[in-house]
Protein backbone atom coordinates (compact mmCIF):
# COMPACT_ATOMS: atom_id res chain seq x y z
CA UNK A 1 0.00 0.00 0.00
CA UNK A 2 1.40 3.41 -0.97
CA UNK A 3 1.92 6.04 1.71
CA UNK A 4 -0.84 8.28 0.34
CA UNK A 5 -3.31 5.40 0.60
CA UNK A 6 -2.63 4.49 4.20
CA UNK A 7 -2.63 8.16 5.19
CA UNK A 8 -6.07 8.55 3.57
CA UNK A 9 -7.39 5.35 5.17
CA UNK A 10 -5.99 5.48 8.68
CA UNK A 11 -4.71 8.97 9.55
CA UNK A 12 -6.88 11.44 7.63
CA UNK A 13 -10.02 10.39 9.60
CA UNK A 14 -8.17 11.42 12.78
CA UNK A 15 -7.32 14.88 11.46
CA UNK A 16 -10.58 16.67 12.25
CA UNK A 17 -9.18 20.18 12.74
CA UNK A 18 -9.99 22.73 10.05
CA UNK A 19 -6.32 23.57 9.65
CA UNK A 20 -5.47 19.99 8.70
CA UNK A 21 -7.49 20.15 5.44
CA UNK A 22 -7.92 16.38 5.53
CA UNK A 23 -4.13 15.85 5.30
CA UNK A 24 -4.26 16.56 1.55
CA UNK A 25 -1.46 19.16 1.61
CA UNK A 26 2.15 19.37 2.75
CA UNK A 27 1.29 22.10 5.27
CA UNK A 28 -1.39 22.60 7.93
CA UNK A 29 -2.68 25.91 9.35
CA UNK A 30 -2.37 27.09 12.94
CA UNK A 31 -4.41 29.99 14.27
CA UNK A 32 -7.26 32.00 12.76
CA UNK A 33 -6.63 35.71 13.28
CA UNK A 34 -2.91 35.35 12.50
CA UNK A 35 -2.69 32.20 10.36
CA UNK A 36 0.53 30.22 10.53
CA UNK A 37 1.48 27.40 8.16
CA UNK A 38 3.32 24.41 9.58
CA UNK A 39 5.12 21.53 7.88
CA UNK A 40 7.40 18.68 8.86
CA UNK A 41 9.82 16.43 7.00
CA UNK A 42 11.99 13.52 8.12
CA UNK A 43 15.26 12.27 6.67
CA UNK A 44 16.82 8.85 7.23
CA UNK A 45 20.41 7.85 6.53
CA UNK A 46 20.58 5.49 3.57
CA UNK A 47 17.19 6.66 2.25
CA UNK A 48 17.33 10.45 1.89
CA UNK A 49 21.09 10.88 2.11
CA UNK A 50 24.21 8.75 2.11
CA UNK A 51 26.16 7.96 5.26
CA UNK A 52 29.23 9.38 3.53
CA UNK A 53 27.60 12.71 2.66
CA UNK A 54 29.18 15.73 4.42
CA UNK A 55 27.15 16.38 7.56
CA UNK A 56 26.70 20.07 6.75
CA UNK A 57 24.88 19.19 3.52
CA UNK A 58 22.54 16.89 5.49
CA UNK A 59 21.59 19.77 7.79
CA UNK A 60 20.99 22.15 4.91
CA UNK A 61 18.94 19.67 2.91
CA UNK A 62 16.74 19.03 5.97
CA UNK A 63 15.94 22.74 6.19
CA UNK A 64 15.40 23.17 2.47
CA UNK A 65 12.92 20.31 2.13
CA UNK A 66 10.72 22.04 4.71
CA UNK A 67 11.23 25.53 3.30
CA UNK A 68 10.13 24.24 -0.10
CA UNK A 69 6.73 23.28 1.32
CA UNK A 70 6.26 26.70 2.91
CA UNK A 71 7.22 28.67 -0.19
CA UNK A 72 4.65 26.70 -2.18
CA UNK A 73 1.99 27.55 0.40
CA UNK A 74 2.64 31.29 0.27
CA UNK A 75 4.35 31.45 3.66
CA UNK A 76 7.75 32.67 4.89
CA UNK A 77 9.74 30.45 7.31
CA UNK A 78 9.61 31.45 10.98
CA UNK A 79 10.35 28.91 13.75
CA UNK A 80 11.75 25.39 13.79
CA UNK A 81 11.60 22.31 16.04
CA UNK A 82 14.29 19.66 15.54
CA UNK A 83 14.14 15.96 16.40
CA UNK A 84 17.59 14.42 16.15
CA UNK A 85 18.43 10.71 16.40
CA UNK A 86 22.22 10.81 16.62
CA UNK A 87 24.35 7.65 16.32
CA UNK A 88 27.17 7.15 18.87
CA UNK A 89 29.64 6.51 16.06
CA UNK A 90 29.37 10.14 14.94
CA UNK A 91 31.64 12.29 17.09
CA UNK A 92 31.39 15.77 18.55
CA UNK A 93 33.09 17.38 15.58
CA UNK A 94 30.29 16.17 13.32
CA UNK A 95 27.50 17.39 15.56
CA UNK A 96 29.24 20.75 15.84
CA UNK A 97 29.42 20.99 12.04
CA UNK A 98 25.77 19.90 11.77
CA UNK A 99 24.61 22.55 14.26
CA UNK A 100 26.60 25.31 12.58
CA UNK A 101 25.16 24.48 9.14
CA UNK A 102 21.63 24.13 10.54
CA UNK A 103 21.75 27.54 12.18
CA UNK A 104 23.24 29.17 9.11
CA UNK A 105 20.64 27.66 6.78
CA UNK A 106 17.70 28.58 9.02
CA UNK A 107 18.99 32.15 9.28
CA UNK A 108 19.34 32.37 5.50
CA UNK A 109 15.58 31.79 5.21
CA UNK A 110 14.65 34.07 8.13
CA UNK A 111 13.89 31.26 10.59
CA UNK A 112 15.24 30.23 13.99
CA UNK A 113 15.35 27.08 16.12
CA UNK A 114 13.05 27.19 19.17
CA UNK A 115 13.20 23.61 20.51
CA UNK A 116 12.88 19.92 19.80
CA UNK A 117 14.29 16.65 21.13
CA UNK A 118 17.45 14.58 20.81
CA UNK A 119 17.93 10.84 21.28
CA UNK A 120 20.68 8.30 20.66
CA UNK A 121 20.07 6.26 17.52
CA UNK A 122 21.10 2.58 17.60
CA UNK A 123 21.43 2.61 13.81
CA UNK A 124 21.88 5.39 11.29
CA UNK A 125 21.26 9.10 11.61
CA UNK A 126 17.59 10.13 11.79
CA UNK A 127 16.34 13.71 11.58
CA UNK A 128 12.99 15.46 11.57
CA UNK A 129 12.34 19.19 11.31
CA UNK A 130 9.04 20.95 11.91
CA UNK A 131 8.94 24.45 10.46
CA UNK A 132 6.30 27.14 10.85
CA UNK A 133 5.69 29.91 8.36
CA UNK A 134 4.02 33.31 8.37
CA UNK A 135 1.16 33.17 5.86
CA UNK A 136 1.29 36.13 3.48
CA UNK A 137 -2.44 35.81 2.76
CA UNK A 138 -5.50 34.74 4.71
CA UNK A 139 -4.06 31.24 5.04
CA UNK A 140 -1.80 28.77 3.26
CA UNK A 141 -2.41 28.25 -0.45
CA UNK A 142 -3.79 24.73 -0.97
CA UNK A 143 -3.75 22.23 -3.81
CA UNK A 144 -7.49 22.44 -4.14
CA UNK A 145 -8.18 25.76 -5.90
CA UNK A 146 -7.15 25.25 -9.53
CA UNK A 147 -9.85 26.21 -12.05
CA UNK A 148 -10.34 25.53 -15.76
CA UNK A 149 -8.59 28.27 -17.71
CA UNK A 150 -5.74 28.67 -15.21
CA UNK A 151 -2.15 28.65 -16.42
CA UNK A 152 0.26 26.18 -14.83
CA UNK A 153 3.50 27.77 -13.63
CA UNK A 154 6.75 26.12 -12.57
CA UNK A 155 9.80 27.70 -10.95
CA UNK A 156 13.39 26.79 -11.72
CA UNK A 157 14.77 23.69 -13.35
CA UNK A 158 13.73 20.04 -13.27
CA UNK A 159 16.19 17.13 -13.17
CA UNK A 160 19.27 18.63 -11.52
CA UNK A 161 19.21 16.15 -8.62
CA UNK A 162 18.66 13.23 -10.98
CA UNK A 163 21.65 14.18 -13.09
CA UNK A 164 23.82 14.79 -10.02
CA UNK A 165 22.89 11.40 -8.58
CA UNK A 166 23.67 9.75 -11.91
CA UNK A 167 27.10 11.40 -11.90
CA UNK A 168 27.68 10.30 -8.32
CA UNK A 169 26.72 6.71 -9.13
CA UNK A 170 29.17 6.66 -12.02
CA UNK A 171 31.89 8.25 -9.95
CA UNK A 172 32.37 11.08 -12.41
CA UNK A 173 31.99 14.83 -11.87
CA UNK A 174 30.23 16.03 -15.02
CA UNK A 175 28.99 19.59 -14.50
CA UNK A 176 26.12 21.01 -16.50
CA UNK A 177 24.68 24.55 -16.63
CA UNK A 178 23.97 25.95 -13.18
CA UNK A 179 25.12 22.92 -11.22
CA UNK A 180 28.23 20.85 -10.57
CA UNK A 181 29.06 17.43 -9.21
CA UNK A 182 26.63 15.97 -6.68
CA UNK A 183 25.66 19.32 -5.12
CA UNK A 184 22.20 19.40 -6.67
CA UNK A 185 21.31 16.09 -5.00
CA UNK A 186 22.93 16.85 -1.67
CA UNK A 187 21.88 20.50 -1.72
CA UNK A 188 18.65 21.12 -3.66
CA UNK A 189 18.51 24.54 -5.33
CA UNK A 190 15.25 26.15 -4.16
CA UNK A 191 13.55 29.15 -5.73
CA UNK A 192 14.09 32.45 -3.85
CA UNK A 193 12.21 33.42 -0.70
CA UNK A 194 10.19 35.91 -2.79
CA UNK A 195 8.38 32.88 -4.27
CA UNK A 196 6.17 32.85 -1.17
CA UNK A 197 4.89 36.34 -1.97
CA UNK A 198 4.32 35.45 -5.63
CA UNK A 199 2.30 32.37 -4.65
CA UNK A 200 0.32 34.21 -1.97
CA UNK A 201 -0.52 37.03 -4.35
CA UNK A 202 -1.58 35.05 -7.40
CA UNK A 203 -1.88 31.27 -7.00
CA UNK A 204 -5.23 29.51 -7.07
CA UNK A 205 -3.51 26.23 -6.12
CA UNK A 206 0.10 25.26 -5.41
CA UNK A 207 2.47 22.61 -4.11
CA UNK A 208 6.17 21.88 -4.18
CA UNK A 209 7.71 19.40 -6.62
CA UNK A 210 9.59 16.80 -4.60
CA UNK A 211 8.43 13.33 -5.68
CA UNK A 212 8.63 14.05 -9.43
CA UNK A 213 7.07 16.70 -11.65
CA UNK A 214 4.52 14.37 -13.24
CA UNK A 215 3.27 12.68 -10.08
CA UNK A 216 3.02 15.98 -8.21
CA UNK A 217 1.24 17.69 -11.12
CA UNK A 218 -1.26 14.85 -11.19
CA UNK A 219 -1.75 15.17 -7.42
CA UNK A 220 -2.54 18.88 -7.72
CA UNK A 221 -5.04 18.26 -10.53
CA UNK A 222 -6.73 15.49 -8.55
CA UNK A 223 -6.97 17.61 -5.40
CA UNK A 224 -8.63 20.41 -7.40
CA UNK A 225 -10.94 18.08 -9.33
CA UNK A 226 -9.64 19.27 -12.72
CA UNK A 227 -7.40 18.08 -15.55
CA UNK A 228 -3.93 19.40 -16.32
CA UNK A 229 -2.44 19.60 -19.81
CA UNK A 230 1.35 19.90 -19.63
CA UNK A 231 3.73 20.86 -22.43
CA UNK A 232 7.01 19.04 -21.78
CA UNK A 233 8.68 21.29 -24.33
CA UNK A 234 8.06 24.29 -22.06
CA UNK A 235 9.65 22.70 -18.99
CA UNK A 236 13.20 23.82 -18.19
CA UNK A 237 15.27 20.66 -17.79
CA UNK A 238 18.76 20.61 -16.31
CA UNK A 239 21.28 20.05 -19.06
CA UNK A 240 19.40 21.74 -21.90
CA UNK A 241 18.15 20.03 -25.05
CA UNK A 242 17.38 16.30 -24.80
CA UNK A 243 15.19 13.60 -26.27
CA UNK A 244 11.74 12.65 -25.02
CA UNK A 245 12.94 9.61 -23.09
CA UNK A 246 15.36 11.74 -21.08
CA UNK A 247 12.68 14.35 -20.41
CA UNK A 248 10.34 11.72 -18.99
CA UNK A 249 13.13 10.27 -16.88
CA UNK A 250 13.93 13.65 -15.30
CA UNK A 251 10.24 14.55 -14.90
CA UNK A 252 9.65 11.43 -12.79
CA UNK A 253 12.85 11.24 -10.69
CA UNK A 254 12.08 13.78 -7.94
CA UNK A 255 14.12 15.82 -5.41
CA UNK A 256 13.62 18.99 -7.47
CA UNK A 257 12.09 21.15 -4.70
CA UNK A 258 10.59 23.67 -7.09
CA UNK A 259 7.18 25.35 -6.85
CA UNK A 260 4.26 24.34 -9.07
CA UNK A 261 1.22 26.62 -9.05
CA UNK A 262 -1.81 27.61 -11.04
CA UNK A 263 -3.20 31.10 -11.60
CA UNK A 264 -5.81 32.80 -13.80
CA UNK A 265 -4.51 33.38 -17.32
CA UNK A 266 -5.28 37.11 -17.21
CA UNK A 267 -2.64 37.49 -14.46
CA UNK A 268 0.14 36.04 -16.61
CA UNK A 269 1.88 39.29 -17.56
CA UNK A 270 1.83 40.52 -13.98
CA UNK A 271 3.18 37.20 -12.67
CA UNK A 272 6.00 37.21 -15.21
CA UNK A 273 6.93 40.78 -14.38
CA UNK A 274 6.89 40.26 -10.60
CA UNK A 275 8.90 37.06 -10.95
CA UNK A 276 11.53 38.78 -13.08
CA UNK A 277 11.80 41.68 -10.64
CA UNK A 278 12.28 39.22 -7.77
CA UNK A 279 14.84 37.05 -9.51
CA UNK A 280 12.53 34.05 -9.78
CA UNK A 281 12.94 31.80 -12.82
CA UNK A 282 9.42 30.85 -13.85
CA UNK A 283 7.76 29.23 -16.85
CA UNK A 284 4.19 28.57 -17.92
CA UNK A 285 4.22 24.84 -18.69
CA UNK A 286 0.55 24.14 -19.35
CA UNK A 287 -3.07 24.87 -18.55
CA UNK A 288 -5.96 23.63 -16.45
CA UNK A 289 -9.05 22.30 -18.23
CA UNK A 290 -12.27 20.63 -17.21
CA UNK A 291 -12.06 16.91 -16.59
CA UNK A 292 -9.58 14.82 -14.62
CA UNK A 293 -6.04 13.52 -14.79
CA UNK A 294 -2.80 14.62 -16.42
CA UNK A 295 -1.99 14.68 -20.14
CA UNK A 296 1.31 15.48 -21.86
CA UNK A 297 2.36 16.91 -25.19
CA UNK A 298 5.58 17.97 -26.87
CA UNK A 299 5.85 19.94 -30.07
CA UNK A 300 2.08 19.72 -30.60
CA UNK A 301 2.03 15.92 -30.34
CA UNK A 302 0.48 13.90 -27.56
CA UNK A 303 2.90 12.01 -25.31
CA UNK A 304 1.91 8.82 -23.50
CA UNK A 305 2.27 8.96 -19.74
CA UNK A 306 5.03 6.69 -18.42
CA UNK A 307 4.02 3.75 -16.26
CA UNK A 308 5.70 5.34 -13.23
CA UNK A 309 4.98 9.05 -12.71
CA UNK A 310 7.31 9.58 -9.77
CA UNK A 311 8.38 8.39 -6.35
CA UNK A 312 5.67 6.56 -4.39
CA UNK A 313 6.25 6.51 -0.63
CA UNK A 314 5.53 3.16 0.96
Amino acid sequence: MAEKDWIARYLAPLAQGAGAAGLRDDVAQLGVSDPVAITTDAMVEGVHFLGTDPIDTVARKLVRTNVSDLLASGAEPAEALLVLGWPKRRGEAEIAAFAAALGDELAAWGAQLIGGDTVTSPGGLFLSLTLTGRCLNAGPVRRTGAKAGDCVWLTGTIGAAARAWQDHSRGIPSPFPGYSGTDAYRLPVLPPLATAKLVAGHASAAMDVSDGLLIDAKALAEASGVAMEMDLGAVRFAGGEMDLAEMLKLATWGDDYQTLFTAPENNSKLISREAQNSGIEITCIGKIVAGSGLSLERGGRNVNLPETLGFEHG
